[in-house]
């Protein structure tokens, strides 16, 4: 089996190495490459072209224990981060870093887990996210220090409203709530072959989690068993053309587990803005090293159909199936798989999952700037790892997100991007819990408000 999971990360690779720009770190909210020579001193070639601005953001969440039973995971803060980057000496040494903060707006004791506030005590913090050098060669950029790394890239023309957010099973996770997932390591990417293809490789071996202000081990970051020293990964991109991408990847986390992923996204273009897409994707993952969270091996499959008939209409489902050795895991980043929801995401063992919905691009009807998406959700034939006769409860779920960003008409606030959500889920069905079976029906209630706001200030 392991040498199975390898074969998958492998074959990712070298099938899409023979044939675009990659980052290892995500600079501070801009990836362009500082490439000219400004000339003078050392000082001078770092200060001449140095960026530096801030990241504001707030959140409010709020998700309900299921029937009301308990408080809620509910917080409020205002924060997020400030940024700064030099210019390039020599055209080949930059620095650049964050400082991450949250101010607590509304703080209930007894309410934490909601990824606003640091737990459990719902307060604010301040931390280093990201200080790193980064060294580069042509397209080619090695980043070292505290890192908040991306990797995601995308065919051109293609809608993508929330899947997919990362690229790869190590990222940010940056899903507009706060403070980013931020790590410690280092890592290597860059472009090939006339911008078709793009890799990325590293190793990190502490994690900063998203409501927390230390760097800790990648397992106890990860809220997972047990200790783990560091994880390798690599990974690749390939755009064989315009309207076809292939990519993959594997990752090592020591005394945890071993991913590998490959992925294959195509495009047929019926005109201008309009398309349909089709995208297929297999995952699998075992234990390593320890066995810290005990003996598994599990594989996902998955397929993703979006079409955009009309301007306005972007209407999408996917399917997926889980084997029955575990539940599917992405503990360092949203992932590459697409079956999340807002409440749901990871694939429990044995299930079945499918996902329908629809994206309303108001853009195109004169209302810039403004969307809204809705999708519902099965989860079924869930039971507990390598045991069918342990059975988990059916999972619904009905989420929406409404996003509007101010124009220029806004003056000063341009660029003021606020989001609603709310999802709602019920679980239904037999449930297995301390060696008994009960019949469940359960409702779980989740809304978020949030806003963000960049301001360079060079």
């Amino acid at each position: 089996m392991r040498a199975r999971l390898t074969a998958v990360g492998v074959a990712a690779l070298m099938a899409a190495l023979p044939c675009g720009r990659a980052l290892a770190q995500a600079a501070p909210e801009g990836d362009e490459y500082l490439k000219d020579d400004v000339g003078g001193g050392f000082i001078d070639q770092l200060t001449t072209k140095a960026r530096v601005g801030t990241m504001l953001r707030g959140s409010y969440f709020s998700r309900t224990k299921p029937n009301d039973n308990g408080p809620s995971a509910q917080a409020g803060g205002i924060g997020g981060w400030l940024y700064a980057e030099t210019g390039e000496y020599e055209t080949f040494l930059t620095f650049g870093g964050t400082l991450a903060y949250v101010a607590p707006l509304s703080a209930p004791a007894g309410h934490g887990g909601n990824f606003v506030l640091k737990d459990p005590d719902q307060q604010g913090y301040a931390t280093v996210g990201a200080a790193y050098a980064r060294l580069r060669y042509d397209e080619n950029a090695l980043y070292a220090g505290r890192l908040e790394p991306t990797f995601a890239w995308s065919l051109d023309g293609i809608y993508r409203f929330y899947n997919r957010f990362d690229g790869a099973f190590i990222g940010r996770r940056d899903i507009r709530g706060m403070i980013p997932l931020a790590y410690e390591g280092a890592t290597v990417a860059g472009q090939l072959l006339n911008e078709t293809v793009r890799y990325y490789a590293g190793w990190v071996d502490k994690m900063k989690q998203l409501n927390d202000s230390s760097f800790k081990n990648l397992a106890s970051a990860a809220l997972l068993p047990g200790y783990s020293d560091g994880m390798a990964f690599g990974g690749a991109q390939w755009k064989i053309n315009n309207d076809m991408m292939l990519q993959g990847g594997y990752h090592k986390a020591n005394n945890l587990l071993d991913i590998g992923w490959v992925d294959l996204d195509s495009v047929y273009r019926m005109g201008k803005d309009q398309y349909l897409r089709l995208d297929v994707q297999y995952i699998e993952q075992q234990p390593t090293g320890e066995n810290n969270l005990g003996a598994f091996s599990t594989s996902n499959r998955a397929a993703y159909v979006e079409a955009r008939w009309w301007p306005w209409l972007i209407p999408y489902a996917m399917i997926g199936r889980n084997g029955d050795g575990d539940e599917l895991r992405s503990p360092f980043s949203l992932g590459p798989s697409y079956l999340s929801q807002r409440i749901g995401e990871n694939a429990k063992a044995g299930e079945h999952t499918w996902i329908f919905g629809t994206t309303f691009d108001f853009a195109t009807l004169g209302a810039p700037a403004l969307a809204f998406d809705v999708n519902y959700g099965e989860r079924s034939d869930r039971h507990l790892k390598n045991n069918a006769a342990q059975p988990l409860a059916n999972w619904d779920e009905l989420a929406t997100d409404l996003i509007y960003t101010l124009g220029k008409y806004a003056g000063v606030f341009e660029g003021i991007r606020v989001r609603a959500r709310w999802a709602r889920v019920w679980e239904r069905g037999d449930q297995y819990s301390s060696g008994v079976i009960t019949d469940l029906s359960q409702k779980t209630t989740d809304v978020r408000l949030d806003l963000q706001w960049k301001i360079a200030f060079r």
